[in-house]
């Protein structure tokens, strides 16, 4: 009985797949509804719409059935703490304002919204549509234009390049570092830099380790923009990748 009342409960939530409108200021229905937050970066106060109750996601019964066929799991409904710090190192990328950027795993765009605060021209990407409705929504919402969007499976990149690519906790699972670095090496223009911003999880150096043997030339750097060594755990750090043949000219 108990089992029956958890599954009532869960069948009066709104879809974690929710109905997408072309209205920019319409906001769709979610599990637990939503959140406004609010980030100095670098002086510029980002006012952010996310799912305020996120953990909800993980036990809708679209989202489970999907995770039993392909892994799926809408990570992009959560705030991820490292995004925070790494929005607010933006400002210091070591690309030009005005460039090609192109976010990984954008989520709810926070970081992508901080390039856009540099004057980068910033596309959003992510496998899930929903997240893409909302960094519309939250670029619009913080003055800026309708920005480019890519619903983007790391498996299946395409054919375009960008001068930088950043991404934000998109290094956590092992099986995905030879993913994410052969769409680095498709993706990312012979001299663009990336930039992926970690909490200091122990994949870290399993990453590193695989980028250096593939030919990236990668450094790391903590909160501070300090060069480190390595990847270092349980602290946040950037690893910043170049092809080896543009590292060695910079």
């Amino acid at each position: 009985m108990e089992r029956q009342n958890e599954s009532e409960e869960r069948s009066d939530q709104p879809s974690a797949f929710p109905r997408l409108s072309s209205d920019l200021q319409s906001l769709p229905e979610i599990p637990g509804g939503w959140q406004d937050r609010k980030f100095d970066v670098s002086g510029t106060t980002l006012e952010v719409l996310c799912p305020s109750q996120p953990d909800l996601f993980l036990d809708d019964d679209e989202v489970l059935k999907a995770n039993e066929q392909n892994g799926y799991t809408p990570y992009w409904a959560f705030l991820w703490p490292s995004s925070i710090t790494m929005s607010q190192l933006m400002s210091q990328a070591p690309w030009a304002p005005g460039t090609q950027v192109l976010e990984l795993g954008s989520g709810i765009g926070l970081v992508g919204l901080a390039g856009l605060a540099r004057g980068d021209r910033v596309t959003f990407s992510d496998y899930d549509p929903t997240s893409l409705h909302l960094c519309r929504m939250n670029a619009v919402r913080n003055g800026f234009s309708d920005p480019a969007t890519l619903q983007l499976d790391w498996r299946e990149p395409i054919a375009e390049t960008f001068d930088a690519i950043v991404g934000c906790e998109v290094t956590y699972d092992a099986p995905l570092h030879g993913v994410i670095l052969n769409l680095l090496s498709l993706m990312l223009s012979e001299n663009g830099v990336c930039w992926l911003g970690d909490p200091g999880r122990y994949q870290s150096e399993k990453f590193y380790q695989l980028a250096q043997s593939q030919g990236f030339s990668i450094r790391v750097f903590d909160s501070k923009l300090n060069e480190l060594e390595q990847p270092e755990s349980n602290d946040f750090q950037i690893m910043e990748l170049r092809r080896s043949s543009t590292a060695q000219k910079s």
